[in-house]
């Protein structure tokens, strides 16, 4: 991204939002400094990733059943640990000490491997019976991770359904759920009612950060493969509403070599005629809407059909679990690109290159308000006249960015008795 495509934010934005190395410099002074600072920048962003990862592997050590037959954690033990760490992690440490002896055995497993890598970075060779180092490792980061929780959920209360960016200081988790795609789906709904977007208009499709269920943050399963999701809901309802014919493209765009390369072998596997299985597991314990219901049941109907669905293993708890096959020509429409969409942008030749819709779920709050601005204008580069940007983050629309909120769309998550209800807002922001 060029100073010449950052300078309208620098020109709009309060000065105490500026990123620090640039407050109180000229706009020479800045320009001269902007390549170098992008560069550095970029770097950050991308070491972000590997902190992600290190969320991943607790939300494994927490709730993961493959690796252990020892029960789930519990949300009460969770605030415990977070509140009374030092009594409170003794109903942690059986899954700690299995995750360890796994890690440094024989199995070879994706999850795994990402444990091992993990604690590779962090200095412990398991090869090297460095297993104290690794317990401590994870009793840390067990630790931190539960009481992000906790602050989080402080945030939320705080500011009514939490801050725009209250992820900006966490590493980016390229883990995802069902539930957020259900937003997206009721949100293309409402554009097709409100004339917005019309029936066969949809051809191109961008996603920013797809993400790759690891394990999911919320039930955390993983007796099936890591997996994908959003690229296929996204064809799945848009072809499902008559918004897109059957062969419209969808493009990731996201910055983990892991995402990348997820997506790159479905593809490889598609060419040799093989679909891609989506797992859809259904905690019956959690309060589900009738709407997340209704779209859990007929997920991927449209690309795909009923695949075998792998049995739960007993200390999953109480779950129900259907899987969908996407078609091999379906899977051929995802591809996949390496892109910072906060520094990087893709300057489209024409606009019958441009998309029409493009997609950033949970992906923008890990940013603070600057970079989120300049995620904005570089996703307004790649967007055609008229098309839709739509994200489950409140952005701030500045002079000389071209998007504009036009509207949004409220779904409903879960009705908890006595809590209330869980949910998200997608918004909708229209390139001008």
């Amino acid at each position: 991204m060029s100073y010449d495509a950052a300078a309208p934010i620098f020109n709009a934005l309060r000065v105490d939002l500026w990123p620090l190395e640039f407050r109180g410099r000229t706009a020479g002074e800045i320009e001269q400094a902007w390549p170098s600072w992008v560069s550095r920048h970029d770097s950050d962003i991308r070491a972000r990733v590997a902190g992600g990862d290190d969320d991943s592997i607790v939300h494994l050590l927490f709730f993961g059943t493959s690796f252990t037959t020892a029960p789930r954690i519990t949300s009460r033990e969770l605030a415990a640990l977070a509140l009374t760490p030092d009594t409170a992690i003794s109903a942690l440490r059986p899954r700690i000490d299995a995750l360890v002896e796994a890690a440094g055995g024989p199995r070879v497993d994706e999850r795994l491997q990402v444990v091992r890598e993990v604690l590779t970075r962090a200095g412990i060779d398991l090869s090297k019976s460095e297993t104290p180092q690794a317990r401590q490792f994870l009793e840390r980061r067990a630790r931190a991770v539960a009481a992000a929780g906790v602050q989080r959920l402080q945030a939320v209360a705080d500011a009514g359904g939490g801050p725009a960016n209250m992820f900006r200081d966490r590493g980016l988790s390229s883990d995802t759920t069902i539930a957020t795609n259900l937003g997206i789906d009721r949100a293309l709904a409402d554009l097709l009612a409100g004339g917005r977007l019309r029936r066969g208009g949809v051809q191109r499709v961008a996603l920013v950060g797809p993400g790759l269920d690891f394990v999911d943050k919320q039930f955390g399963y993983d007796f099936y493969p890591p997996q994908t999701i959003q690229p296929f809901a996204v064809i799945d309802s848009l072809v499902r509403s008559g918004l897109a014919a059957p062969t419209v493209s969808v493009t990731a765009l996201d910055l983990s070599p892991r995402v990348n390369a997820h997506l790159a072998a479905a593809r490889t596997r598609a060419n040799a005629g093989t679909g891609y299985t989506i797992v859809l597991p259904r905690d019956v314990d959690q309060a589900w809407s009738p709407e997340l219901i209704e779209y859990w049941t007929r997920f991927g109907q449209a690309i795909g059909q009923e695949g075998r669905t792998p049995a739960p293993p007993l200390n999953a708890g109480h779950v129900q679990v259907r899987s969908a096959v996407i078609r091999p020509p379906v899977v051929l429409q995802v591809s996949s690109r390496d892109l910072n969409v906060v520094l990087e942008r893709v300057e489209p030749s024409t606009d019958a290159e441009r998309f029409d819709v493009v997609i950033a779920t949970n992906v923008l709050l890990y940013y603070d308000v600057f970079e989120q601005s300049l995620a904005l204008a570089n996703i307004g580069t790649i967007l055609r006249t008229g098309g839709i940007l739509l994200s489950n983050t409140r952005l701030v629309e500045l002079p000389g960015v071209p998007m504009a909120q036009a509207g949004h769309t409220d779904v409903v998550y879960t009705r908890l008795p006595g809590i209330g209800e869980t949910g998200d807002r997608v918004f909708w922001y229209v390139r001008q």
